[in-house]
């Protein structure tokens, strides 16, 4: 599954339905030694619970509609050719990516085929800071705005040795580049995916799902996408309906399960009016 989000998040893979998620925090200090066992750093373990939407995407196509096309030949001998199946299923598997990206961020579960994106679940945790007062990011604010998320996210978190990456939507990565470009760093700008994202030494991730002028400040390892299995993103059902109904049907369907969740609120830092 091509999904961007995804690439910068942790993905859990194997989840029947629940699943209890606990991120560690091993407090490590140093002590005097002694002859005897004394404690002297804390372990903190905290639990969610990561929950699965199961979805489907269901397609018909009757094959009499592609006689007049160049595969006529293979609808007039009851079969749909294999490059339209090809392409149906190429169709069908990138929206399902292209769907679930924006869900990962915007999905509000009490909606038909969505689950809860990070922005619900933000939205109703006290504990998640918020930059004050965002504003519609463009090529004149962006360094200004991403400064304040960066400025607004704990010290404990950027010090740490996971280093937190700046998760983006994509016209702030538009408005960053014009940016670069108009103080002269046009090499930046216009290189191309080979060279790094980073502001300030701080990954930068762009995720074009997220709401326009968006960002998030956090770990990956804090990011959850939940799924049964990942192959399932990758599947799609075929069947010719001719010898079960005697229909000039054909059925494409895929089902595939989703959610997502995270660990620590308080070391997550976003920033937009939707957050």
């Amino acid at each position: 599954m091509a999904n961007e989000t995804l690439q910068g998040i942790t993905v859990k893979e194997n989840i029947d339905y629940k699943q209890v998620v606990r991120k560690l925090v091993n407090t490590v200090t140093f002590a005097n030694a002694t002859c005897d066992f004394d404690p002297t750093s804390t372990v903190t373990l905290t639990e969610r619970i990561l929950t699965l939407e199961k979805f489907q995407i269901a397609r018909q196509l009757c094959k009499k509609d592609f006689l007049a096309d160049w595969e006529a030949k293979s609808e007039q001998n009851g079969e749909l050719h294999q490059s339209l199946v090809d392409a149906l299923i190429g169709n069908i598997l990138a929206g399902a990516a292209a769907n679930n990206e924006t869900l990962i961020w915007t999905g509000v579960n009490a909606n038909a085929g969505e689950y809860d994106g990070f922005g619900t679940l933000f939205a109703a945790d006290a504990t998640v800071i918020n930059v004050s007062s965002p504003s519609p990011i463009d090529a004149t604010n962006v360094d200004d705005e991403i400064n304040r998320l960066i400025l607004a996210a704990p010290y404990a978190v950027k010090s740490a040795v996971e280093k937190p990456t700046i998760y983006i939507a994509q016209n702030v990565w538009e408005a960053l580049m014009m940016n670069q470009a108009a103080a002269g760093n046009g090499w930046y700008a216009y290189a191309g995916p080979e060279v790094p994202k980073l502001f300030l030494g701080y990954k930068i991730h762009v995720c074009p799902g997220m709401p326009s002028s968006h960002m998030v400040m956090a770990q990956a390892s804090n990011l959850w996408f939940g799924t049964n299995t990942l192959s399932q993103w990758n599947e799609v059902k075929v069947l010719d309906m001719a010898d079960l109904d005697a229909s000039d049907n054909v059925r494409f369907k895929a089902s595939f399960f989703a959610g997502v969740q995270y660990g620590f609120g308080n070391e997550i830092t976003t920033y937009g009016a939707s957050f």
